[in-house]
């Protein structure tokens, strides 16, 4: 079993982290920079049985999955702080160092991509946020895709695993590049900000109706994936996407990492975090079940796409 730390004793760093993936808190971890990430209250969410989501335990077990894959990915902690489920993230930025998203690239300035952005919105009524379309255009005509093409690769590798985790908020800001403002160096930055994998928002109860009824797995698993890029101006369903096998760089991506995808290590992860920690679930039996069903699941989709590209 992986221990569950207590945070609340620890020594804050007093930096503050943006983002939007609920409240965080810097703090020191022998001698360097983590913060904890806090779940969101579900007051506001049309949430039934559940008062505070997943994320943390999210967050943990994606990450961990990434990095079972091979995948630089930031390093968290699972524990405790303020009587909560928390997952402490490491801050994988040097003093002299800083993060270009996605976000701050696509704005960076050129005579070229503005002339095709022109274009693409000319042809389009879709909200750029988020289209998959601008986002291809990018990887052709934009100067840090040019400089740095392991950028593209990285995209698609995390639209593999997104697909298999369920993480359906890989948005602008939380993934990138980072910079060396010293050296001008640049590097591509760890996969972060996972904690909207899985299936957080989702009571025990509700787990346990849609496990033990194969139609609604199904629908909740596959039919209603959803991620966070459109495409027309719909959200596309990240699996049947790539089982359309119509994106030559995805199917690339998808030969590249599925056979890195090793369920055995992905078993163990799962079984490491203890069921209750100091009178608080951490990962109950039904989360474990259905979060492994799922995977299996998912496996077997990529499988099956990773067999058809492979042989033809």
């Amino acid at each position: 079993m992986i221990r569950i730390e207590n945070f609340d004793l620890l020594i804050p760093s007093g930096i503050s982290y943006g983002g939007h993936g609920g409240s965080k808190k810097g703090i020191i971890i022998n001698n360097e920079r983590w913060f904890l990430k806090y779940p969101k209250s579900t007051k506001s969410m049309d949430v039934k049985g559940l008062s505070y989501s997943t994320t943390p335990l999210s967050e943990y077990i994606g990450s961990h999955i990434y990095d079972s894959i091979g995948l630089e990915t930031h390093k968290t902690k699972l524990g405790i702080a303020n009587g909560k489920v928390v997952v402490a993230c490491k801050d994988f930025l040097d003093n002299n160092e800083v993060i270009i998203d996605y976000n701050s690239i696509k704005n960076e300035y050129d005579e070229n991509v503005e002339k095709a952005m022109e274009n693409l919105s000319s042809s389009s009524n879709i909200d750029s946020n988020h289209d998959l379309e601008e986002v291809l255009l990018m990887m052709g005509k934009n100067p840090y895709f040019k400089l740095f093409p392991e950028l593209k690769e990285r995209f698609w590798d995390m639209f593999i695993i997104d697909a298999f985790i369920n993480n359906n908020d890989r948005n602008e800001g939380n993934w990138g590049l980072i910079l060396n403002k010293e050296t001008n160096n640049l590097r591509l930055a760890p996969i972060f900000d996972n904690g909207a994998a899985f299936y957080n928002k989702s009571s025990d109860d509700k787990l346990k109706s849609i496990y033990f009824d194969e139609v609604k797995f199904k629908q909740s698993v596959y039919d209603s994936a959803i991620s966070i890029y459109r495409e027309k101006g719909k959200l596309i369903n990240p699996l049947k996407y790539i089982e359309n096998m119509k994106n030559e760089d995805c199917n690339k991506a998808l030969l590249r990492i599925f056979p890195k995808i090793d369920m055995n290590k992905i078993v163990d992860i799962f079984n490491e975090i203890p069921e209750e920690y100091d009178n608080l679930v951490i990962l109950s039996k039904i989360q474990k079940d259905y979060y492994l069903k799922s995977l299996k699941y998912k496996y077997d989709i990529l499988c099956s796409v990773y067999k058809k590209i492979h042989f033809n």
